[in-house]
């Protein structure tokens, strides 16, 4: 039985670990701790792709929506094992879904993580399957009204800051760079065809963010997990038709096993012979 279990669930951006932590959450009495740096500011919903109410459906969510859009998340760690010991305190169980890599290896290399029982769930892709997904992602947020967001947080930038500085803030986020021009430029009744292009670099930059993470993800993060010797399951994300079956089915099947067995350290991969390897050519590994 593990004792005082966490489950992380890491994966580049648009590849579903929001939609598998709720499904975990449900199904097992269970927290979402929300590990993205762009989700903590209470501004920029929709560019930070920040699950809204419906999309809890229940489920609390801790560790969103709690910083001005000019401050940083420089205390998340410490904020979040206090929320884990909250929540397993209270008899459920931390779910910990990855958004910002940065955040994510301090945490899980925190003492207090490796002293507990954690469970890592790595939801892998490649870009040819991810991309098509990414494009429509941004789509639908551009529907959702993310051209207004922007201009929000235009105005919050100049009364704020005074001045561009993407380095800063909730205005790190892809989207706003890209689509802050457009919007400083137009009108109040400009359209949608007017940002067309910044709209493209949008989904080019956010694709080549998600690359990143899966580089990242493949070279650092899961060699140091095969050192701490912990449970560890890979999943590979086809599409979302077959996400349920594919993903979310064997996950919580996985993880209710590992609740009531002792299996620290096992390691399950859906093809136990495949390689990774990035597809920028800078790792490779055989597992």
């Amino acid at each position: 039985m593990a004792n005082r279990p966490i489950i992380a669930i890491v994966g580049p951006t648009g590849v579903g670990k929001t939609k598998l932590g709720i499904a975990l959450a449900k199904a097992m009495n269970g927290e979402v701790i929300s590990v993205d740096s762009l989700q903590t500011y209470r501004h920029g919903g929709i560019m930070t792709a920040k699950p809204t109410i419906q999309e809890m459906d229940g489920v609390k969510h801790h560790l969103i929506d709690y910083l001005q859009p000019d401050q940083e998340p420089s205390a998340f760690v410490d904020l979040a094992i206090s929320r884990i010991q909250q929540i397993q305190d209270g008899g459920k169980i931390p779910l910990l879904v990855s958004g910002s890599i940065s955040l994510t290896e301090p945490l899980l290399s925190h003492h207090f993580i490796q002293r507990s029982d954690l469970s890592v769930i790595f939801l892998d892709s490649n870009m040819s399957l991810l991309k098509p997904r990414l494009d429509k992602r941004v789509d639908k947020m551009v529907e959702e009204g993310l051209i207004e967001e922007v201009r929000e947080l235009y105005e919050l930038e100049q009364s704020m800051l005074g001045c561009a500085d993407f380095s800063r803030g909730v205005w790190k986020a892809i989207g706003y760079p890209e689509l802050r021009p457009a919007v400083v430029e137009c009108n109040e009744g400009s359209n949608q065809t007017y940002v067309k292009k910044e709209i493209a670099e949008m989904k080019k930059h956010t694709s080549s963010y998600a690359q990143d993470q899966i580089n990242r993800i493949r070279c650092r993060l899961i060699p140091a997990v095969y050192v701490w010797d912990i449970n560890f399951m890979v999943l590979f994300v086809k599409d979302e038709m077959t996400f349920e079956k594919r993903v979310i089915q064997p996950s919580i099947s996985a993880c209710l096993g590992w609740l009531s067995e002792d299996t620290k350290g096992r390691v399950t991969i859906e093809n136990t012979t495949r390689s990774w390897r990035s597809e920028t050519g800078l790792c490779s590994q055989i597992v």
